[in-house]
């Protein structure tokens, strides 16, 4: 069975991309204070600071969690607006040349899923 893809909705490209990538910047925020949590109680994010210290000379040097969880929430927002407008981009690019070309033509193969008789 052959099937023409000659459009995309661009809404719906709209709210899957903005539903993906919010998940997906929800996981990697979790996961990010997870293992700062880890590192932190392992002693880690300490030896990290006095290393960087020792490193470059200075007097203090200490990470402020909450400001990086901040900046990390503030830039991951930022790249899910942007990774959502370049879908629906594309998705408009595909409509228009699609109009032009017609489509993208997909071959679906359809298997019989009835048993069959034992012998």
């Amino acid at each position: 069975m052959r099937r023409v893809v000659r459009q995309v909705d661009t809404w719906t490209v709209l709210r899957v991309s903005i539903l993906f990538y919010l998940s997906m910047l929800v996981v990697v925020l979790v996961a990010g204070v997870l293992l700062w949590g880890v590192a932190s109680a392992a002693g880690v994010i300490h030896n990290f600071e006095k290393f960087i210290k020792d490193l470059f000379s200075l007097d203090s040097f200490h990470f402020a969690g909450a400001a990086v969880l901040e900046a990390t929430a503030i830039g991951g927002l930022v790249l899910v607006m942007v990774g959502t407008g370049c879908n629906v981009l594309i998705a408009v690019i595909y409509n228009l040349i699609s109009d032009v070309v017609g489509g993208v033509e997909v071959t679906v193969l359809e298997e019989d899923s009835t048993p069959r008789p034992v012998v």
